[in-house]
């Protein structure tokens, strides 16, 4: 069941998001024009409302965010420059939600714009985004970046880890029983751009990327919605050949079948997608089905 709760302050896709302690943080993303944003939004479910956080030093798009011991992690992501080239970041924001202060964190070894992210104990992993060669032109002959690293919380600093086996970028990251993986993603073949239905995932003892024979995506999807609800995965829009979507799947890890949802209000890709508690996931902001109008809406499925 679908609910539609009170829009953002400003329309954003590409956001960084994340749920804590029962509220929803929206970090920076693309506004109107494709204006990379600083502005911090916070959403308080039980009054249905947004309020302003502190910006962020660093405007950005395609960031991601991860949070341990209480500290938010924004990573990556990057700008379109007035010369129309693109700048990709390696940088790292901290936010401390309960004093809404920034402080700067260690830099990645690579730029990563619109990568994975998973948060493993206290391992922040982040992995692929657009090439860092891709600053012109846009993602249309982007081949994605296959470069992983992770970030030991307690030692500080950034290793790398195996490369994905398949390089792309717009996918995302989750833990899964206990597993990180990746899922989905877009790159440019040679050819044309081609969005793919993978799930790839990480064994850490042995460094290297595995498959589960029979799992992948029910569709091939890029800037699709991920989160794990109650143990499960759910998938909701993204693009692919078709165009954008509305719709909206879980995976059980334990029948290991995909069941379909009711679809979402209507197709929407590069948005946040966040469980809170539990209890309710939320959409937030996104592209429209034309893949340029940013949207400020914000839907729930309980």
């Amino acid at each position: 069941m679908w609910k539609i709760k009170t829009s953002l302050q400003i329309p954003r896709s590409h956001p960084a998001t994340l749920s804590h302690k029962g509220k929803i943080y929206v970090f920076g993303g693309g506004g109107p024009n494709f204006l990379s944003l600083d502005s911090v939004e916070i959403y308080d479910p039980v009054s249905d409302a947004w309020s302003w956080g502190r910006p962020m030093p660093t405007q950005r798009s395609g960031a991601v965010a991860a949070i341990v011991n209480n500290r938010i992690y924004v990573i990556g992501g990057g700008y379109k420059k007035p010369d129309g080239k693109f700048k990709f970041l390696t940088t790292v924001e901290i936010y401390d939600p309960e004093r809404d202060n920034w402080e700067t964190g260690p830099d990645m070894l690579m730029p990563h714009d619109y990568p994975g992210v998973a948060v493993s104990g206290r391992h922040i992993y982040i992995m692929g985004g657009h090439h860092p060669d891709a600053t012109e032109g846009g993602p249309s002959k982007d081949p994605g970046f296959s470069f992983c690293e992770v970030l030991d919380i307690s030692k500080g600093r950034w290793a790398e880890i195996a490369s994905l086996p398949v390089p792309r970028f717009a996918l995302k990251g989750a833990v899964l029983d206990e597993k990180v993986i990746v899922t989905g993603g877009v790159a440019f073949t040679g050819k044309s751009l081609k969005e793919y239905d993978l799930i790839d995932i990480y064994n850490p003892s042995g460094n290297v990327w595995e498959k589960e024979d029979g799992l992948s995506l029910p569709w091939p999807a890029a800037g699709h919605g991920v989160c794990i609800h109650k143990g499960c995965l759910y998938i909701f829009g993204g693009y692919s050949t078709e165009g954008i979507n509305a719709r909206a799947a879980r995976y059980n890890p334990l029948s290991k079948l995909w069941i379909p949802l009711p679809p979402i209000d209507k197709p929407r890709a590069a948005m946040g997608v966040v469980s809170i508690s539990d209890r309710e996931i939320y959409l937030i902001g996104g592209w429209e089905v034309d893949g340029r109008t940013v949207m400020d809406t914000v839907i729930s499925y309980v």
